[in-house]
């Protein structure tokens, strides 16, 4: 009987989210104090623990930037995932454009003057893009605008190969909804996404 007692909370009913709880406390506690290694692997669209240490990072962004599993064409890896208190980055790199990642960068706001607007790449996204070469280098930004955040793309490909590799690092990063993240973390893990 002493047992039973201990494992059930304070209102005599099993704790079944307390230790994932206190995991994810953990977790998204010590990336966004800097404990986290930097250069752990970036979170896919279907790992919602690891989202939420993204949109923490940037409590106010109605998305947050993910890989896409099946979008991630072979020859590309990610690196360099650094979740902070100011926003997160990462970087998608190219066997055809070695040495020229994409840096990819989620924060509360966006300088996007100078950027042609684009068609967008998810319901509410205003997408821009903004050229700074031609030649001999594709290079320049693509900007997500939405409602408390922005996601940057700085990108820098040979010419002649950058339409197939815009489309791949396109296809390779999701945008995740933080509605639909509030909902599938309550909902299958009983862990509130604040705010």
């Amino acid at each position: 009987m002493t047992r039973r007692r201990q494992a059930r909370g304070h209102d005599g009913r099993a704790g079944r989210g307390s230790p994932l709880l206190a995991v994810m406390v953990l977790a998204v506690t010590a990336a966004l104090t800097g404990c986290a290694t930097p250069g752990g692997a970036v979170p896919a669209c279907t790992d919602p623990l690891r989202l939420a240490i993204i949109a923490q990072s940037v409590s106010s962004a109605s998305y947050v930037p993910c890989i896409n599993v099946n979008g991630l064409q072979p020859g590309w890896q990610t690196s360099g995932f650094n979740p902070t208190q100011d926003g997160t980055s990462f970087l998608l790199d190219s066997d055809r454009s070695p040495g020229q990642p994409v840096t990819v960068r989620l924060t509360a706001a966006c300088q996007v003057s100078g950027a042609s607007p684009t068609p967008p790449r998810a319901p509410g996204v205003l997408t821009y893009t903004r050229l700074d070469s031609i030649s001999p280098r594709f290079a320049g930004t693509l900007y997500d605008v939405f409602p408390g955040g922005c996601v940057s793309y700085e990108f820098d490909f040979a010419s002649g190969s950058q339409i197939a590799l815009m489309e791949q690092f396109e296809q390779a990063i999701g945008l995740y909804p933080r509605q639909q993240l509030r909902l599938v973390l309550q909902q299958e893990l009983g862990v509130e996404l604040n705010p």
